[in-house]
């Protein structure tokens, strides 16, 4: 089949069978944009001629290209005509022989073999390097990921070799090729190799899963493949959440922009620029030009506002143009919305987008939707992979030869080759040894290189590496690895590393290599000795099995009597009794009850104590050991307390313990009876301020105890308390007497007189009480308790070592109550508590006393209470010997019951020795104590016999396998050679490991080390991994405008840079020198890199140091420098253009690197509403408020009228937005509302009297009216053309969507005759004029103005279908409630 060639277009063609024809029919449809041309070219008449056979297979891209073509020239219809048709016919060929698979399908490739051997050479070539110590565990982990990445990428190629050589038609490749199921990537895991895998911290494990899922796995191989699978799941379920939430904010922040009108008349547009090939793609396809597009020869290639399409980008291509200046919705000044020649075309049709469309949306979608493409995050990789690019091989065998130019230094690649690295650029010749063309490569700076100059060598060798020629720095950040030892033995550096101490700002000493070098550690048994060891033997010395090595002593600090205690696991334990206090004069008597176990102590004297720490406890200074049980001072109800003049306490802190008495002398106590009740006032039996007697029942089941007036408290119809006051009741008329004791009772003494005719016989408290018969005095009893100056102490039995610790108690009286204070309580309260209180003399903190049960040492079975400070040992058991301890014998050196004194030994630990050797002590360091030392045993050495050959090895050197022992003779093993006796030479077994410069040394020369200890930190730089910031969350980053953590630190004028080294830091200082010869110093952190040279020139917001850039910084320092050079006005727009550009690059780097195109014109869209708005910094005579948000359009407004005024203009700064906060930010409360925030939103908007003037999608459709979109668009397209005022959006109004002059008219409100009176029984009554014109004047609305067809009641004449009929119901409910006239 064939179509009508086009013009600038070729014609696809398609093989098909003849019996399918696809009917194309012309199309009807054409937009009023279309040219003429375009308009004939599309209704051309089909041609007749039979098509042209053409035998060439259309897969996915083919098949994608066929419908667009179509679509382009042929109209939707017969796009979507053929492809029905292109269905129906793979339906028909899927019928006869479809697809089928099976684990047959699946053919591994034959190379693969082949293939995994040389990895697997390759490896086992770096681990022989790794452990000659030719290379650093980094440079061998880097070449090992490495290996395996170029494998894998090697295989790919095979497989596809494979199916297409051998079986192009195998169902599994024909879909992955065609694109109809499945990628390369599974394929690859299906049958070629699974690949290397990361662990759950994002690391790459260096062992590769060899086998693919034909094969089947390994279970080692399993569990690493279920790292990757569980990540993927996890990934897969987050990032369609976030992504369905990003698309939500989006078209939250974009849904009111609306193609609104044909041409803003900007001036103002976007560079695009070439790529280094001089090509645009389609960049520029659907652009209009801002300004004319002039080739060199000066014919004009597009006029400005002129449509490019792919013809016309071939043309600009063929000229040789590099920049093109396009219009753009960034630079577009049509009000809230883009107009039509600034957006261009839509994607949809491929011509200028309609008036009305809603492309904030179709931005909003088209971005948010590919976001679950987008991976969350890729990993780390332990290191990042530097598989080798541009790498050059000699074609040929022969020598090299630099060019004149050429200048190299030593370099050391990342896989640990020595090699050199290019200082400038140069050509690289390969002279052939034989017949043959010279070879030549252009070796740029940066490259590597892997020959030497004048060097032979035969053909594909790696010659080369050759950079991109990029003089950017790249970002790097210090990545670490440990180095850990494989075998115990001694630490010796070697001469070259050059160790230094570096002093840190805590004065913590680290010691760092300078070179590059190796580490030695040679073998040896080495034992760890325990703490407080001593080695009992001499350096050098030979030792046998059995012999003690070194020996550790137990000693008691302070001496005492030994208790040996039963062993518990593998130690014993040895008290000593330090200090002993015996309560030698009473009893301890055990008693069990149901409530638990108590102990009583019994004196002599009847006095019995209650013990409050049980016997088997552990206690500390200043508790309470026993409580004197004493009746004496128990009282029988609740009452008062009042201390007697000569009574006194101690101050304490807190009273939670009572208060102690200083001074002995008589308490006082006045009962009084308190119930305490929570029950209703109806169960009261008795009234307040009745006297009754004892037993009388006050509320239902609660009976007074004695005799008394009642005073009754409730609360809220609850009684709360009921007290009862005992005492003599007389009624007194003298109102002073009365007065006297209104306020508070009084206490008095016996004879006292206290009205006429009435004296006290006892001391009394006399209180003033109300009765039914008139005033009265209540003379309360008053007990007394006699309190004695000192409490009785038992007598004691104390033993102490001189100098130690000892113990002693004291007998404490405490108070329970003070002065004045009311006890609420029915039954009866303990007024003084004598306690006994441990004081412990000269002990630590961390000494405790124990409380033991002893027999009496006459009458053994009366048990007395001791309290005793012990001092715990443990003694080891003998143990058997392990890799890094000898066995140890331990012997007591004491008895049971035996008295030692303080540095006494109690027992002693022997470490003996496992096999005969030589013993070695490490180097002695200045107050350290030995903690290791060495056997060197026999199999740790080797003799090699050099027969006659002359000895080429000395004493002392270090040698690894293949270096020359004697002539013919090499070493086979790696170490140290220790002796030469004769013909014999000892070499000390050892191994090397190689520490870059910069590494941190966690072992000093001499050391001694067991298996797995770590010798040092290799500190190595790597290239920053653009994973962290990939995918959804670095998209989400950038649209929400976060400010990253740790942000660069970027320049804020331009100028000349200066770098300054600190002395005795690493730190650097970049100033950077500005035009007026200012001077801004930027300090730069520890643990940063300086992006920039010496000397180097820097503009404004360019980066100084790596790290993520903070946007808002960004835009800050754009504005700043801009400021100081242009008006404000151009210096926000020029400013904004600047982030905005940087922005949409972010951006669509995101979205390339994970391979989806989206086009530049809808991130646009939003970036251009996330910085449409400015800060007001000062209001000069404005009315705008300082701090207020408003776009940039209505400050430039306001200012050109305060210009015309002569006022003070407005200050601002430029902002950037979020896409959250720019959509709360939106004019519109409603749409603000219904996404996020919805109470403060609403709240904010009627505190400040907001107006929504329904511009947007959203507000419209809550409000139920047609949107401004669409076919929506035309009603109100064709009401702003009818009305006289300017365009409504393109009114001058102030900020805020509040604050509006007079006579401003909403948008798109189509203005309706006022309303006619409607005839009806009974509706809601219409406002008066009078009040009309009130809400009028103080709304400040016009009165012409105020009839919108929102509001207007529909009138008889516009012909209503429905008669409106009030409910007779719902009339009678509203006359009822008063909100209905009768009439």
């Amino acid at each position: 089949m064939r179509w009508p060639p086009s013009e600038g277009s070729v014609s696809p063609e398609l093989f098909l069978p003849s019996s399918t024809r696809l009917p194309l029919r012309p199309t009807m449809t054409s937009s009023p944009s279309t040219s003429t041309s375009d308009q004939g070219r599309r209704n051309a008449p089909l041609t007749k001629e039979a098509p042209r056979f053409l035998n060439k297979e259309i897969n996915k891209k083919a098949l994608r290209n066929l419908v667009a073509w179509a679509y382009k020239h042929h109209g939707t219809a017969a796009t979507a005509s053929m492809a029905d048709e292109l269905k129906d016919l793979g339906f028909h060929y899927a019928t006869q022989a479809a697809v089928s698979i099976s684990v047959e399908d699946l053919r591994i490739p034959v190379q693969k073999v082949r293939l995994l051997e040389e990895a697997e050479q390759q490896i086992t070539d770096t681990e022989e390097r790794y452990r000659l110590g030719e290379i650093t565990e980094v440079e061998r982990h880097t070449k090992v990921i490495d290996t395996w990445t170029e494998t894998n990428e090697r295989l790919v190629e095979e497989v596809k070799k494979n199916f297409n050589d051998n079986d192009p038609l195998n169902s599994v490749w024909m879909m992955a090729n065609s694109g109809a199921r499945g990628n390369m990537s599974q394929v690859r895991q299906l049958v070629g190799m699974r690949g290397l895998m990361a662990n759950p911290q994002g690391e790459i494990i260096d062992l590769p899963i060899r086998t693919n899922f034909r094969e089947g796995l390994t279970v080692t191989e399993y569990v690493i493949s279920s790292y990757g699978a569980r990540k993927g799941l996890v990934d897969t379920a987050l990032r369609t959440a976030d992504s369905g939430y990003l698309t939500r904010r989006l078209v939250d922040v974009a849904q009111d922009v609306i193609v609104r009108e044909d041409d803003c008349g900007t001036t103002r547009g976007i560079p695009i620029q070439a790529d280094e090939k001089g090509r645009f793609q389609a960049k520029l396809v659907g652009r209009l030009a801002a300004e004319p597009v002039v080739a060199a020869n000066g014919d004009v290639l597009v006029e400005r506002d002129g449509e490019i399409d792919k013809p016309i980008t071939a043309l600009i291509e063929a000229a040789g143009v590099r920049t093109v200046l396009v219009r753009s919705p960034l630079t577009c000044e049509a009000a809230r919305s883009v107009c039509r020649k600034c957006y261009g075309w839509a994607l949809a049709h491929n011509q200028l987008v309609d008036l009305g469309e809603a492309v904030g949306i179709i931005a909003a979608q088209s971005i948010g939707e590919p976001g679950t493409q987008l991976t969350m995050r890729t990993f780390h990789t332990g290191g990042v992979s530097t598989a080798e690019t541009g790498v050059v091989r000699s074609l040929l065998e022969g020598v090299a030869e630099f060019g004149p130019k050429a200048r190299v230094r030593q370099h050391r690649t990342p896989h640990g080759v020595e090699a050199q690295i290019a200082e400038t650029d140069f050509t690289l010749a390969v002279i052939p040894s034989g017949k043959g063309k010279v070879q030549k490569v252009e070796v740029s700076t940066g490259s590597i290189l892997f020959v030497a100059n004048g060097q032979p060598m035969p053909a594909d060798t790696v010659l080369a590496q050759i950079s991109a020629g990029t003089s950017v720095k790249k970002s790097v950040e210090k990545g670490t690895k440990d180095v850990i030892c494989d075998l115990a033995g001694q630490v010796r550096y070697e001469d070259v590393i050059q160790p230094r101490q570096v002093t840190d700002r805590q004065g913590n000493i680290t010691l760092k290599a300078q070179r590059l070098g190796r580490m030695w550690v040679l073998a040896g048994d080495v034992y760890n000795l325990p703490p407080n060891a001593q080695p009992v033997v001499a350096g050098n010395k030979p030792v046998t099995t059995g012999d003690v090595l070194a020996e550790s002593r137990l000693v008691s600090e302070h001496g005492g009597v030994v208790r040996l205690r039963e062993s518990a696991g593998d130690s014993r334990e040895v008290q000593i009794v330090t200090a002993s206090l015996t309560l030698k004069d009473c009893k301890l008597v055990h008693e069990s009850t149901h409530s638990g176990e108590t102990w009583h102590l019994e004196g002599k004297d009847n006095s019995r104590y209650v013990v409050r720490t049980h016997p088997g406890s552990k206690i500390g200074t200043g508790e309470v050991i026993a409580e004197l049980a004493d009746d004496r001072f128990r009282t029988q109800t609740g009452g008062m307390v009042k201390y007697a003049p000569g009574l006194s306490i101690k101050k304490a802190r807190s009273a939670k313990n009572g208060y102690e008495v200083s001074k002995g002398g008589t308490l006082l106590w006045i009962p009084t009876e308190t119930h305490e009740i929570n029950k209703d006032i109806s169960l009261l039996m008795i009234e307040d301020g009745q006297w009754i007697e004892a037993g009388t029942e006050v509320v239902k089941d609660i009976f007074s105890q004695i005799a008394g007036i009642v005073t009754v408290t409730q609360k809220n119809d609850i009684l709360r308390e009921i007290i009862v006051r005992s005492g003599t009741l007389h009624l007194v008329a003298d109102s002073k007497v009365l007065g006297r004791y209104a306020d508070e009772g009084k206490l008095h003494n016996p004879g006292d007189e206290l009205a006429p005719g009435l004296v006290t016989e006892a001391m009394v408290y006399v209180e003033a009480v109300d009765t039914p018969e008139g005033g009265a005095l209540l003379l309360r009893p008053v007990e007394e308790y006699t309190i004695p100056d000192h409490a009785h102490l038992p007598e004691l039995a104390t033993i102490k070592q001189n100098g130690g610790p000892s113990l002693g108690l004291k007998a404490t009286q405490r108070l329970t109550y003070k002065d004045g204070e009311m006890i609420k309580s029915v039954e009866g309260v303990e007024l003084l508590r004598t306690q006994l209180i441990l004081e412990t003399i000269d002990t630590t903190p961390q000494m405790t006393v124990d409380v033991e049960v002893v027999p009496d040492k006459r009458a053994k079975t009366i048990e007395r209470l001791q309290l005793v400070i012990l001092e715990t040992l443990l003694v080891r058991r003998d143990t058997l010997s392990d890799a890094s301890h000898g066995s140890t014998h331990t012997k007591l050196q004491v008895e049971d019951g035996v008295a030692v004194k303080s540095g006494d030994v109690v027992a002693t630990t022997q470490i003996l020795c496992k096999e005969n050797g030589l013993v070695q002590l490490p180097d002695p360091i200045d107050g350290e104590p030995v903690r290791r030392l060495i056997v060197e045993r026999a199999h740790d050495t080797k003799d090699v016999d050099c027969g006659s050959a002359a000895i080429a090895a000395t004493v002392g050197q270090r040698l690894v396998d293949g270096e020359l022992l004697a002539e013919g003779i090499s070493a086979d093993c790696c170490g140290q050679v220790e002796a030469i006796n004769g013909n014999t030479i000892t070499i000390r077994l050892g191994r090397p490991y190689m520490v870059s410069p910069d590494s941190v040394l966690h072992v000093r020369d001499g050391e001694l080390v067991q298996r797995g200890d770590a010798l040092a930190l290799l500190v190595f730089e790597r290239q920053k991994t653009g994973d962290i910031v990939q995918g959804l969350p670095r998209i989400e980053e950038l649209l929400e405008a976060r400010r990253p953590r740790e942000s660069a630190v970027l320049c804020r004028r331009s100028g000349t840079v200066q770098i300054k080294q600190v002395e005795d830091e690493d730190s650097v200082t970049v100033s950077v020198i500005e035009s007026d010869d200012a001077q801004t110093e930027y300090p730069i952190s520890h643990g940063r890199n300086a992006m920039v040279n010496d000397g180097q020139q820097v503009s404004a917001g360019e980066m100084l140091t790596d790290g993520p850039i903070n946007p808002h910084e960004l835009l800050e320092c754009y504005f700043e420098d801009l400021r100081s050079r242009k008006p404000s006005m151009e210096a926000a727009q020029e400013a904004i253009s600047k982030l905005q550009f940087r922005m949409v690059q972010e951006v669509q780097n995101v979205y390339k690197s994970q391979g989806v195109t989206i086009d530049d014109k809808h991130i646009e869209v939003i970036v251009r509403q996330m910085t449409s708005k400015v800060r007001i910094e000062d209001a000069g005579d404005t009315t705008l408020l300082p701090g207020e948000l408003i776009e940039l359009r209505q400050v430039e407004q306001v200012n050109q009228a305060m210009a015309i005024t002569g006022g003070a203009p407005a200050e601002f700064t430029p902002v950037l937005l979020g896409i959250t906060k720019a959509s709360l930010n939106t004019d519109s409360f409603i749409s603000a509302a219904s996404f996020q925030e919805t109470t403060r939103v609403l709240t904010e908007a009627a505190i400040e009297g907001k107006s929504d003037w329904l511009r947007g999608l959203k507000e419209n459709v809550i409000i139920g009216r047609l949107i401004p979109a669409g076919t929506g668009f035309g009603g109100f397209e064709e009401e702003l053309r009818s009305e006289a005022g300017p365009h409504p959006d393109i009114l001058d109004e102030e900020s805020g969507g509040y604050r509006r002059v007079a006579n401003l008219r909403p948008d798109y409100t189509v203005e309706m005759p006022a309303a006619a009176a409607v005839a009806s029984p009974a509706v809601l009554d219409d406002p008066s004029e009078d009040e009309l014109d009130a809400v009028r004047s103080k709304r400040g609305i016009e009165a012409t103005a105020s009839s919108f067809a929102a509001f207007a009641r529909p009138s008889v004449d516009e012909g209503l279908e429905e008669e409106l009929i009030p409910d007779p119901a719902a009339v009678e409910g509203l006359l009822e409630e008063g909100l209905l006239s009768d009439d």
